[in-house]
């Protein structure tokens, strides 16, 4: 009996294709959209292995002296200087694609940087000050061990370096696959118009039975739409979701979290647009201090409230497991999911009970 209410339930909710459809659509244009906004805003800093600083001498400099030390030292670090003599040094930068330029005087240095390579220059700036403090040691006999400098640029893993591509490719999807509600409309909406829930009251279905009857159709039809969706963001964004089978564990237990939560809400209002209404706000509310409109690593929402979302455990999971390969969000996400889906269940089928009773 079970099953054919599942297949019944699976025809109802091929009526109404569109909004099966438009759950694959809506986070791949959203996505889109942000992808193409903050793309900038997201982009990591790449060192490079190596970049180029000219330098020139004027006539009499205490610096001349040593050159050879400064450029061996330079290679160490991953800068190559290159000597030239009475070009303009921004002219010089420009022209032979130069990260900076350092002018020696007679007793000092000046130091010219380019807008566009600001990391550079900063290395630069400390490498050419490093370098002066040996060399003024060394000339008043003060004895001092040479030393590598390591001019790289880290990314710390609590502030996990992530694309845009990436970020907004896996949130939105992770967002909508909480509208679970949309693919259910039409079976709910159904079921009322043709009084199909009053005849399975009447049946020898129990009300484990009825409820287990909707969430496993409904559980089904999204997880193959956000399959899809992941598919197509991944082919069309180049979004890198990390360990597959972390990402199938996650979507396993949220999406039936997600259309248990509506089945909950539909089974206490008993109107599929107030039920709408509901969710979407709740789900709303957990994107904005979950990460959803603004990046969790940047948001200044207190701790304490983006940790009682559960969006924000699955956003930052998900995050972490795509730009580091691990995650400590990633077991609060899953146990947050499960006790959403438990709870929620519990309290449909004692919802249920209540009506049945009521109609008795």
């Amino acid at each position: 009996m079970i099953r054919y209410m599942i297949k019944n339930n699976f025809k109802l909710m091929g009526r109404s294709w569109l909004n099966a459809f438009m759950l694959i659509l809506c986070p791949l244009l959203v996505s889109a959209v942000l992808i193409s906004a903050f793309s900038s805003l997201m982009a990591r800093y790449e060192r490079k292995d190596t970049f180029s600083c000219g330098y020139s001498f004027e006539a009499g400099s205490a610096w001349e002296s040593a050159e050879q030390a400064m450029k061996d030292a330079g290679l160490s670090a991953g800068i190559r200087f290159l000597p030239f003599s009475g070009e303009e040094p921004e002219e010089t930068i420009r022209s032979n694609d130069l990260s900076g330029f350092v002018r020696f005087g007679s007793s000092g240095y000046t130091l010219y940087r380019t807008e566009d390579e600001k990391a550079e220059g900063m290395a630069l700036e400390y490498f050419l000050s490093a370098f002066v403090d040996q060399a003024t040691d060394a000339a008043m006999g003060i004895g001092s061990s040479e030393q590598e400098m390591d001019l790289s640029i880290e990314h710390p893993e609590y502030v996990a370096a992530v694309e845009s591509s990436d970020y907004y490719g896996m949130v939105y999807i992770l967002y909508f696959s909480w509208c679970a509600i949309a693919c259910a409309a039409a079976l709910l909406s159904n079921e009322k118009k043709y009084g199909i829930g009053k005849r399975f009251f009447v049946s020898n279905l129990s009300d484990t039975q009825l409820y287990l009857g909707k969430l496993i159709p409904i559980s089904l039809v999204v997880i193959v739409d956000i399959g899809i969706a992941i598919l197509l963001s991944t082919a069309s964004f180049d979004v890198t979701w990390g360990n597959p089978l972390y990402v199938l564990g996650l979507l396993l237990i949220m999406i039936p979290a997600a259309v248990a939560l509506s089945l909950m809400i539909h089974n206490i209002t008993d109107n599929i647009i107030v039920t709408i209404v509901i969710l979407f706000a709740i789900v709303w509310i957990w994107g904005f201090f979950g990460g959803s409109f603004e990046t969790y690593m940047f948001a200044a929402h207190p701790k304490i409230i983006k940790l009682l979302s559960p969006i924000y455990h699955c956003n930052r999971s998900m995050v972490e497991l795509s730009s580091m390969g691990r995650s400590d969000y990633y077991l609060s996400a899953i146990l947050y999911c499960a006790g959403i889906a438990v709870v929620c269940s519990v309290l449909s089928i004692a919802i249920m009970k209540l009506k049945r009773r009521g109609r008795a």
